[in-house]
């Protein structure tokens, strides 16, 4: 290995050891995670799952009541990298983070109910 190389690879370590790099950071990658709302939403899903798709509409219900949660769609297949930063081998999965920690996670189907509580619960 290249000295160069060497040496990117230990400065990204010193950086992401500073920065807390990990499941906090950057999911998904267009997403101004960090900033924003103090509570964040993700579902991860995917298009051949059946219960992702019975999720769905009871998610974006449960969107329209929570203006002040940032809500986010992470699709499973498409985003494996961020899955396995969460330790993601099933879906649907419903993380909770508040203030950048993870603070719930759910495996499996939820309702609409399910979802209020898990929301408003710690």
């Amino acid at each position: 290995m290249r000295r160069d190389t060497i040496h990117y690879i230990l400065l990204m370590f010193i950086v992401c050891t500073l920065n807390s790099c990990g499941p906090e950071a950057d999911i998904p990658a267009n997403a101004e995670y960090g900033k924003g709302a103090e509570i964040k939403v993700f579902k991860f899903y995917a298009d051949w799952c059946g219960p992702c798709q019975a999720m769905k509409p009871e998610y974006e219900k449960v969107k329209k009541l929570y203006p002040h949660v940032e809500f986010y769609e992470v699709d499973f297949d498409k985003n494996r990298d961020k899955a396995v930063q969460f330790g993601i081998e099933s879906v649907p999965f419903v993380i909770r983070l508040k203030n950048r920690k993870e603070v719930k996670k759910n495996l499996g189907y939820m309702s609409r109910n399910d979802l209020v509580r898990f929301i408003e619960n710690d």
